[in-house]
């Protein structure tokens, strides 16, 4: 989310005031659609409600080959744009976008590379983009490579990460680095890990309008000789200020977002638990020291993750809606200290299971992606200002997640890390 202080747009103010007519829904659903395929996910919205995120194209056999799998794509009322590939490539993904309509993600590059043996090896790198007209790579930077950018804001700082060697002269592997780009001079600065050790991670994820951004990366365990993942924020106006979160029983952190007050938003591992996460918010304007913890939909549905967290405090993620072994999630809003399921909260014939909510902007518009006629589709939610209905049927209740597969959930929730280690 990109964190411009504005106000709630007209359009909510108007769609508030009923003259009379009752409004069906606190938020009215909309289909993002696709680039004529049968998939696509909204991962970012801007203020003005244009959301970024990839689809896939349409069928060209009856095989089940598509034209690509994969495209960058802008999400726009009735206008939606394919964003392209680089050149010698055929996938790409556009992870956030500013005020300015200019988006970042990733694209690749495939190679032939000819073998000993007459054969042809096809290689496939990575590469930090920016789509703005058209797609380009950030700068490259020497030692640094499979690099994606998940943010932009309205200053040209864009965050990201890639894989990056320390010291070449050594020998250590290359590592996962946080990076921050200025896209004005074209300059990186790559941040180090909380352990300050070679070897040892750093990501970040978001970025707010004030220069802050936020990540996790390893950090070394005090008095022992373990190591956890803790988050952290970064001041890239001064890049030397690395501020570290808190944490609770030494537990991994992830943080997601970030918005123009220095609320924070992510997730904390479960003691005990296998994989499960619950979604917090940390306060560090105040620096109150203790994270406040999000709770679940119900307390025997143990996981939540907070995705994004608006200027108005208004937080979303996704939560497990089953019990774990069924592994179904539902997209939820937190607000009023309160975890609602936004399944609940549209209309009742909508036909949609609603799997996660991955941003909000400051008029509320809500976008992510679930599952509608079988097919996982990118939505986006206007909120309206209406009552919640009750259903008159039961066979479909509306608390219910999506069917996406476990496996796509985790590549979806690299968030692309969208954002998880």
């Amino acid at each position: 989310m990109k964190q411009q202080q504005f106000k709630k747009t007209l359009l909510v103010s108007l769609l508030t005031i009923t003259s009379g007519v009752a409004l069906s829904a606190p938020y009215d659903i909309v289909d993002l659609g696709g680039l004529e395929g049968s998939y696509s996910v909204a991962y970012d919205i801007n203020e003005q409600g244009i959301a970024v995120g990839t689809a896939n194209g349409p069928l060209i056999d009856e095989d089940g080959d598509r034209e690509f799998y994969s495209h960058a794509t802008k999400f726009q009322d009735g206008a939606n744009e394919d964003l392209g590939v680089l050149p010698d490539g055929d996938l790409s993904e556009a992870l956030g976008i500013n005020s300015s309509g200019v988006a970042v993600g990733f694209a690749n590059v495939l190679t032939e590379i000819e073998q000993e043996d007459g054969t042809t090896l096809v290689a496939e790198s990575n590469f930090a983009v920016i789509f703005d007209g058209s797609v380009n790579k950030l700068v490259e930077k020497e030692n640094l490579s499979g690099t994606r950018a998940y943010d932009i804001n309205d200053n040209g700082i864009v965050i990201g990460h890639g894989r990056f060697d320390v010291d070449p002269e050594d020998d250590n592997n290359p590592v996962d680095r946080g990076f921050i780009y200025n896209n004005n001079d074209q300059s990186y600065f790559m941040v180090p890990s909380l352990a300050d050790e070679a070897t040892r991670a750093s990501y970040l994820t978001a970025i707010n309008e004030t220069g802050k951004a936020i990540g996790f990366s390893d950090a070394k365990i005090p008095d022992t000789e373990q190591y956890t993942i803790q988050s952290f924020i970064v001041d890239t106006t001064d890049n030397n200020n690395i501020i570290e979160l808190p944490t609770k029983d030494d537990r991994a952190t992830f943080a997601h977002d970030i918005n123009i007050h220095d609320e924070v938003v992510g997730s904390i591992y479960i003691s005990g638990s296998r994989n499960n996460q619950e979604a917090f918010y940390y306060d560090a304007q105040s620096g109150s020291g203790e994270l406040t913890f999000l709770g679940f939909f119900r307390n025997d549905f143990t996981d939540s993750r907070a995705r994004a967290i608006n200027d108005n405090g208004q937080i979303v993620g996704r939560a497990l809606v089953s019990v774990p072994t069924l592994e179904e999630h539902a997209a939820f809003i937190y607000e009023e200290n309160e975890m609602k399921n936004l399944n609940e909260l549209i209309p009742c014939d909508s036909g949609w299971k609603l799997t996660e909510a991955t941003d909000i902007n400051n008029a509320g518009q809500i976008v992510g992606f679930g599952v509608k006629d079988g097919e996982v589709r990118a939505f986006r939610l206007d909120p309206t200002g209406g009552a919640v209905e009750t259903c008159e049927s039961e066979d479909e209740p509306k608390s219910g997640g999506g069917s996406v597969p476990l496996l796509m959930l985790v590549l979806l929730g690299l968030f692309a890390l969208r954002r998880e280690k």
